[in-house]
């Protein structure tokens, strides 16, 4: 098995080839380089793993006849724009990069008779639900063009499955936190702030409930849907661990020692989703299960973002810039 692994440098991507190292998986990695992070984890790994990298945006995979010739298995499409705040002010780079990128991704496996293609979506094509968990036959309903890119990726990749005949598995992870996280999402920016005298932002109430799940059991979940999965099937992937953000800001304070006025409550983000919740029975029954727990790996999480300042400091200079105007078109 040789897997293209795109998007390799982002949060996820670069967890998942140093998983894939670790257990002596033959791998490819694809990357645009777009993000200060990106550019820091490519750094990090480039004295290892250049000669199996390869500079590309998803979109232009089939102009490179080098990666074409590699005898490639399987793809794991991780390249992406993420955050939903960025697309309530970009949406059209979501669009462009998480639907005709995934168009262009889908087309490279056609033509080089690629057997396997996993798609790495997200448990928020499923809205908001009150008190409901989704399995994977729930309606879409997602709410932000983040997630609505993600869920038209879907609608894409099923498109592909019947008119091409192409082999897609689609994974639905719930909100992931770990090291190597991009500073913009809650965990790392609400750090960041911290060791720069500056508070936790906190939409709305805070109440807002989330499902936590660590990076590391992703990426093995993954894996489990590479060798064990149906194909043409869509797995949720999740903790059980539920938290509002309130909850874990607070955590961090405690984890930092520091008091509760450390935390700033600022107008609700638009369209915000109240909470996310998903049924995993199906991922389970193929032998996969969660390991770790955000009791234990929060303050590890923590603890990795105090020591490894050189990661996210730059994004983290930029994000700031964009801050005010990331919400509005």
């Amino acid at each position: 098995m040789k897997i293209l692994v795109t998007g390799c440098f982002g949060f996820i991507g670069y967890n998942f080839i140093n998983y894939l190292k670790k257990n002596n998986i033959d791998h490819i990695g694809v990357d645009s380089l777009e993000s200060s992070s990106s550019k820091q984890l490519y750094k990090i790994n480039n004295d290892e793993n250049l000669s199996k990298y390869f500079d590309l945006n998803i979109k232009d995979l089939n102009e490179n006849k080098d990666l074409k010739k590699l005898n490639i298995s399987t793809i794991v499409n991780f390249a992406a724009e993420t955050h939903v705040d960025n697309s309530i002010g970009n949406p059209e780079s979501f669009i462009d990069s998480n639907i005709l990128g995934v168009t262009k991704l889908l087309r490279f496996a056609i033509e080089n008779n690629i057997e396997n293609v996993i798609q790495i979506s997200t448990d928020e094509v499923y809205g908001s639900v009150l008190d409901e968990f989704c399995d994977e036959s729930s309606e879409l309903n997602p709410s932000s063009p983040y997630s609505a890119s993600k869920a038209s990726a879907e609608l894409i990749c099923k498109s592909f499955i019947k008119t091409y005949g192409v082999n897609v598995k689609m994974v639905r992870p719930a909100n992931n936190y770990g090291k190597f996280q991009q500073p913009e999402k809650l965990i790392p920016y609400s750090v960041a702030n911290l060791i720069h005298e500056k508070n936790i932002e906190i939409y709305g109430e805070g109440r807002q409930i989330r499902h936590w799940l660590h990076v590391e059991d992703t990426v093995e979940a993954i894996l489990a849907v590479i060798e064990k999965g149906k194909e043409n099937e869509i797995y949720n992937v999740g903790s059980g661990e539920y938290s509002e953000n309130i909850e874990i800001a607070k955590q961090l304070l405690s984890i930092l020692g520091l008091d509760e006025n450390r935390l700033e409550f600022v107008d609700e983000r638009p369209g915000h989703d109240f909470r996310y919740a998903i049924d995993c029975t199906k991922i389970r029954n193929i032998g996969w299960s969660p390991k770790r727990s955000l009791k234990f790996e929060l303050e590890k999480t923590v603890s990795w973002y105090m020591d490894n300042k050189d990661f996210w400091i730059d994004d983290y200079k930029i994000i700031n810039q964009k801050r005010k105007k990331r919400m509005h078109l």
